[in-house]
């Protein structure tokens, strides 16, 4: 009998009865946290001292731009090419209130690419179609991977377009060659203010994509989680509205395929409830990282919303299954840096945290390992296209 909570049941009532032992608690240990599946084994039991909290936002500096025009998108590529509106192109805009980590999300994504390989799920390169996406790659590589430290707040807004180029091993034999395009705006998170100047033109290309990234942060306080629902709201009704007018609506709901990101699973102010709450699974082989079974990911928001943070996380539940095609929404516990590994390589629940502070600033510990930075969008793109080649 399986061992993974059931998602409509009230994880939030914490029994102590096979829960893990606070750090000072000895070594007792009364079982696993989730039945392990293929590839993976049970939660080892927490133990050692109790870990540092993440500083907000991963040191993003505070106060975001007020001002500022959304650049003009790229020229459409020639006949037959790959582009933002060459064959096969999809175009996924990145969605989320200020203090989520978006920029911090978007610099992972190469570091992501290059150890997807590692894990045995296909090859993918991403390459920049622009100037300053070519800089925005090469900056975030840097930054994360070399100084480990963190991205600002996004001072302004910034268009870029990606071309993911990947093979992924078939089903049952042999491999996928996939290419795709990515047109992604890195923009502040005052610009999902309804008042901001450039909330009409991010509005607009949210409408017109594909797909959605939104990164949802569940360790935001009070304010700013009433802040975060009300620029969330004043931009799905935005984004309704376009699709509306334009006749664009499947059954009364948006037609886009939305990815939803918890982000900062890292954070210890988040990982060990969702571990004492019996959300998370280890892989068995490697550095034994610590995951959200992918079939257990949707529960994990619910109880996120509905426990974890409450009140008006519960409404953003609730407006992405009524605003959109339930059936098009997947989650995702995410991590733009990933856990603090030891010596070895290898996860530690005694130590863990990945951001220390050095000179009075965050920085990362040790290399970042993201987890669900790339996966989202490649499940996106897969949806996108086998949704498109039905429609043929």
């Amino acid at each position: 009998m399986s061992n993974l909570p059931d998602p409509s049941s009230d994880h939030g009532a914490a029994a102590k009865d096979g829960l893990p032992p606070e750090p000072d608690a000895g070594p007792a240990w009364e079982g696993p946290h989730t039945q392990a599946g293929p590839g993976l084994r049970p939660f080892g039991p927490p133990s050692g001292p109790p870990q540092p909290t993440i500083p907000d936002s991963y040191g993003a500096v505070p106060g975001m731009a007020q001002d500022g025009n959304l650049p003009p998108l790229p020229l459409p590529s020639p006949p037959g090419a790959i582009g933002p509106d060459g064959p096969g192109s999809v175009r996924i805009g990145l969605w989320g209130a200020p203090r989520s980590g978006k920029t911090t999300f978007l610099s992972s994504l190469p570091i992501a690419a290059i150890q997807h390989n590692r894990h045995g799920k296909g090859n993918w390169v991403i390459s920049g179609m622009t100037k300053e996406a070519i800089e925005f790659l090469n900056r975030g590589m840097r930054l994360l991977a070399v100084d480990r430290g963190f991205p600002g707040a996004t001072a302004a807004t910034a268009g870029m377009s990606w071309a993911f180029q990947g093979e992924e091993p078939r089903k049952l034999a042999g491999t996928r060659q996939v290419g795709f395009v990515l047109d992604i705006h890195d923009v502040s998170g005052e610009v999902f203010r309804p008042e901001h100047p450039s909330h009409e033109a991010i509005v607009d290309q949210l409408a017109s994509a594909n797909g959605l990234v939104y990164l949802f942060d569940p360790l935001l306080d009070r304010e700013h989680a009433t802040q975060s629902l009300d620029f969330f709201y004043a931009t799905l009704n935005a984004i309704t509205s376009r699709v509306r007018d334009s006749r664009g609506m499947i059954n009364g709901r948006l037609p886009h395929h939305v990815a939803v990101c918890v982000a900062k699973f890292d954070d210890p102010l988040l990982f060990r409830p969702s571990v004492e709450a019996r959300w998370v699974t280890q892989d068995g082989v490697g550095a034994r990282i610590p995951r959200v079974p992918a079939e257990a990911a949707a529960g994990y928001f619910t109880w996120i919303c509905d426990t974890f943070r409450g009140s008006s996380a519960s409404l953003v539940r609730d407006a992405l299954n009524a605003y959109f095609v339930p059936d098009r929404i997947s989650y995702y516990a995410t991590s733009a840096i990933g856990f603090r590994l030891n010596a070895d390589g290898i996860f530690d629940y005694r130590l863990y945290a990945n951001v220390e502070q050095v000179g009075g600033k965050p920085r990362i510990a040790t290399s970042p390992q993201p987890i669900n930075v790339l996966e989202p969008l490649i499940d996106l793109e897969r949806r996108i296209r086998s949704r498109k080649i039905k429609l043929r």
